[in-house]
């Protein structure tokens, strides 16, 4: 019905009513000032009814235009809400702006979002908007309880004028206390649902009394049925970034392993050649730590350090072996070993833990360093026996053809005997000849030198070293390395294969004589026995006894008992030429002194025998025996053996 209908032709006071209601709507001026307008003017009669007609349906129309823009609002607020979903915003943003709209478009004091608990089943407070104090923020309402619990257990919709009072709420006493601490009054809650699951609830609240209508709580609910699109969206995003997250990991591990996989055959496209072509231990050990990228050692049985290796950024050999490394460095030992033979260990540090594929490549890897000890050890045994057949050849009965002998010595590792050489012939009772053996070629190696064996001795030809020095040192490091205490004599130097020959005999009567004086254990030079070294060919130790014995026994027994120096006398004597004055001079007492003491010595050694040519030959090899006594001490039993 129009509003200027049925108006009577004239009637100014009417029409101008009329305007100014339409101006009010036009303008959606409050209803109110409508009806005091209306009031005011209305005139009895006709135009009276005409007026009140006009005011109902200036308020029915004013009515429709509000609910259209209320509408057109939260058709808005959804719209925009909507928008939100599909942005790269998170999820609590997301949230706290339904919150935020939500008490907007409803005009409220404030608004939340309570989630539950999956593992106690409470509601906790996710997002608020409007709230005041803190307790209202961090409160956990259990199922069944106020309207959160109300709306959640039941998955329906809630609304109150009146919290406080309201009989259908049951209320925990805590949650009640941070509502009125608040000074809530009014709440309107709606589920918030996955499909049929109810996971949340959304909130409207006021501090004073309101009664939400249903449009409200339709609203409530398509903004609630948006948040359960957010909270699906963080859940899926979750589940999405923790498969993407154990993808990567096993992406990361497959990368790994792939890696591993391929180190493990460049290994053994590596390792394989390397035992066929017999290559040393410090290439393997490089080529190890290149392919593992870490440090690498091998250590031998004794303890000894064969190899090492490392690449940059890796930690040192020296730190590797001595334990010396912290996380997130790892270090392996692995023993190599063939068959039941143990020839050490394999040492490997790296930064960063080893897959299980760098374990198996280790000890592949120890197979090989084992394959190339072995095969070492068989090689340095084939040229160790070589090495003592030409000492052998050299020194056999019968001399060897000299040009064919120097040309197996170059094929052995160019072995010069233009250099000079010294001889030292050593022996051992009770050791194994094996173990005797393998050590003096060792020992010899080490300087440049070969060894064998004759005539039941060990024989050493040592280049560049004095003879005296060689059998001090070859006594000492055979005795190490056998554990038995080890004499040796030494002649020399010749700077010839026959002259190396002919300085074996001489080598062998030193030391068959230092076992004569009992000096088992000690180590000499035949030219440090003086004349001796010539004259006695072959000393036997009771011979030597028996002589020293006869001869200064008695008067080394007479000088310790009377503290006198007979034998230094008699020594003298001889040195001075059997000349009385002279050797007077030597020992610095008077002439008659001197002949006092030599007939002394006539009454001791019961006549002057001693003084014939034969008595002075024998009494003159005496006093060279007792010097060497006395040159080449006794070895303490603790000593022979160290």
């Amino acid at each position: 019905m129009s509003l200027t209908a049925d108006a009577p032709a004239g009637s100014s006071t009417v029409t101008g009513v009329l305007s100014r209601v339409m101006q009010f709507l036009s303008e959606e001026a409050p209803i109110e000032e409508l009806e005091a307008l209306v009031r005011d003017a209305t005139p009895d009669g006709p135009d009276g009814d005409l007026l009140a007609r006009a005011v109902t349906d200036a308020r029915r129309i004013r009515t429709l235009l509000d609910r259209r823009a209320r509408q057109e609002r939260e058709a808005q607020v959804l719209y925009e809400t909507a928008r939100d979903l599909t942005s790269l915003r998170g999820s609590d943003t997301v949230l706290t702006t339904i919150v935020e709209r939500s008490r907007t478009l409803l005009a409220c004091d404030s608004t939340y979002i309570a989630l539950i608990d999956q593992t106690t089943g409470d509601a906790y407070m996710r997002v608020t908007s409007g709230t005041r104090t803190r307790p209202i923020e961090s409160v956990r309402q259990g199922p069944g309880f106020g309207v959160g619990g109300y709306v959640i257990q039941s998955g329906q919709p809630l609304a109150t004028a009146n919290y406080r009072t309201d009989p259908r709420i049951r209320r925990d006493p805590l949650v009640a206390a941070a509502v009125a601490e608040d000074d809530i009054v009014a709440i309107a809650g709606v589920p918030i649902k996955l499909g049929t699951t109810v996971v949340g609830a959304l909130f409207a609240a006021n501090r004073h009394e309101r009664t939400f209508d249903l449009a409200e709580i339709s609203m409530l609910t398509s903004l609630a049925a948006h948040a359960s699109i957010v909270i699906e969206n963080a859940r899926l995003f979750e589940r999405v970034e923790a498969a993407s997250a154990e993808l990567r990991a096993a992406n990361a591990q497959l990368r790994s392993q792939r890696q591993a996989l391929e180190r493990a055959g460049r290994v053994h496209e590596q390792l394989m050649p390397m035992a066929l072509t017999r290559v040393g231990m410090p290439e393997f050990t490089r080529t190890l730590a290149r392919i593992l990228d870490g440090a690498v050692a091998v250590v031998s049985s004794s303890g000894a350090v064969l190899a090492t290796a490392s690449v940059p950024g890796a930690p040192r050999s020296e730190d590797v072996l001595a334990g010396r490394v912290e996380p997130p460095m790892e270090i392996r030992d692995v023993p190599v070993r063939a068959g039941t033979e143990t020839f050490g260990r394999l040492v490997f540090g790296r930064c960063g833990p080893l897959a299980e594929a760098d374990t198996r490549t280790l000890e592949r890897a120890s197979q090989t360093a084992a394959l190339l000890l072995l095969m070492e050890r068989q090689t340095a045994l084939v040229t160790q026996e070589l090495r003592a057949e030409l000492v052998e050849d050299l020194l056999a009965e019968r001399a060897p053809d000299w040009t064919a002998f120097r040309r197996r010595a170059d094929r052995l590792g160019g072995i010069d005997f233009t250099r000079p050489h010294a001889v030292v012939v050593a022996a051992a009772p009770g050791v194994q000849r094996r173990a005797m053996a393998t050590a003096a070629a060792e020992f010899a190696a080490a300087r440049g030198g070969i060894a064998g064996e004759h005539g039941g001795h060990t024989v050493l030809l040592l280049p560049d070293m004095t003879p005296g020095a060689a059998a001090r040192e070859a006594a000492a490091e055979l005795g190490r390395a056998t554990g038995c205490t080890v004499t040796a004599g030494g002649a020399g130097p010749a700077d010839s294969a026959p002259a190396v020959r002919s300085l074996h005999r001489d080598a062998a009567r030193c030391q068959l004589l230092l076992l004569a004086l009992g000096r088992e254990g000690g180590a000499a030079d035949i030219a440090e026995l003086g004349v001796l070294g010539t004259v006695l060919e072959d000393p036997e130790p009771a011979q030597v006894q028996e002589l020293l014995a006869r001869t200064l026994g008695p008067l080394r027994h007479y000088d310790h008992e009377h503290h006198a120096q007979l034998v230094e006398t008699v020594r003298q004597y001889f040195a001075c030429g059997q000349n009385p004055p002279a050797a007077a001079r030597r020992l610095g007492v008077h002439v008659n002194t001197a002949y006092q003491r030599l007939d002394r010595v006539d009454h001791v050694l019961g006549g002057s025998a001693w003084r014939s040519p034969r008595g002075a030959l024998e009494m003159q090899v005496a006093l060279q025996l007792h010097r060497l006594l006395e040159c080449i001490p006794d070895v303490p039993l603790d000593q022979k053996i160290e």
